[in-house]
């Protein structure tokens, strides 16, 4: 598969949910759709991400593929609409969604209570353990032992905080604008680990250089789910019926295993600081 990096400008997630906070407070709901406004206009703009194997990417035929993709192309059938796919990145996620570019996202999208007071999170759909790969030849079996090398991490994700959160003050870290140049930092040894997806393991692998490299620990449970507006609720509850009917017959667990390559977990429903009913 393709590996494609891309520069963006730079951002914190703090500064980030307070700009889209910002948005929020001058729009309101503009933008807002309902399932029904989307039929009768005929397309839904989807914000995915391109640039993130194997949850969303282009493939070499140029076409949108992934994990993220199935589910999106799934939502748009089950609304009988055309899907209009709409690239998103960690950094530009937020404000895509609250100031009215796209109609809802698909992102694999961690699940924190700091972005659940700015955008509507429907159930957890899926998951993606935060993971930190090294060099084989890396002595990192904890948090403590990051201290003696330098660290990548994906800059607006929720990986970044997690790492600065747990990493020794001493500890060097050096941030990338998305997950392909996170991991191109480790494949060309501008880093020795990088904080990220548990899937950057399937990245690595395809580039034949599996034997290098591995997955050192597991940092933290990661659960992500698709988001709506604030106030879309109509949307948000045809989200979260997609998410019980499709995770009830099987069919996001066979979407899991074809494209992570494991079990799908189970995912909660309710979680500290963040509503997904929209009602409270």
């Amino acid at each position: 598969m393709p590996f494609r990096p891309m520069r963006m400008n730079t951002t914190s997630l703090a500064a980030l949910v307070a700009a889209a906070g910002l948005l929020l407070g001058a729009a309101g709901t503009a933008g807002a759709v309902t399932p029904e406004e989307l039929k009768a206009k005929g397309t839904a703009r989807i914000g995915v991400q391109m640039d993130q194997f194997p949850w969303g990417f282009i493939d070499e035929a140029g076409q949108n593929e992934g994990f993220d993709i199935e589910i999106a192309k799934m939502i748009a059938k089950e609304l009988g609409v055309k899907p209009e796919f709409v690239r998103i990145t960690g950094q530009n996620r937020i404000p895509s969604l609250v100031n009215g570019e796209v109609d809802f996202l698909v992102p694999s999208m961690t699940v924190t209570a700091e972005r659940a007071k700015v955008i509507q999170f429907a159930y957890p759909y899926s998951a993606n353990d935060i993971t930190l790969w090294g060099r084989k030849d890396a002595t990192i079996s904890g948090n403590e032992d990051l201290a003696n090398y330098v660290v990548g991490v994906n800059r607006g994700s929720a990986f970044e905080p997690m790492l600065r959160s747990v990493a020794p003050a001493e500890t060097q870290i050096r941030g990338y604008d998305d997950d392909a140049t996170t991991v191109q930092a480790l494949l060309s040894s501008q880093v020795d680990a990088i904080l990220g997806s548990v899937t950057y393991g399937i990245v690595i692998a395809n580039t034949g250089r599996a034997d290098q490299y591995e997955a050192k620990y597991k940092v933290s449970d990661n659960f992500q789910a698709m988001a709506v507006r604030k106030g879309d609720g109509e949307m948000l509850d045809f989200l979260n019926d997609f998410v019980t009917r499709h995770g009830e017959d099987g069919t996001l667990d066979a979407l899991y295993t074809k494209w992570i390559g494991a079990k799908r977990p189970d995912l909660p429903r309710t979680m500290d600081g963040v509503d997904f009913t929209g009602k409270q």
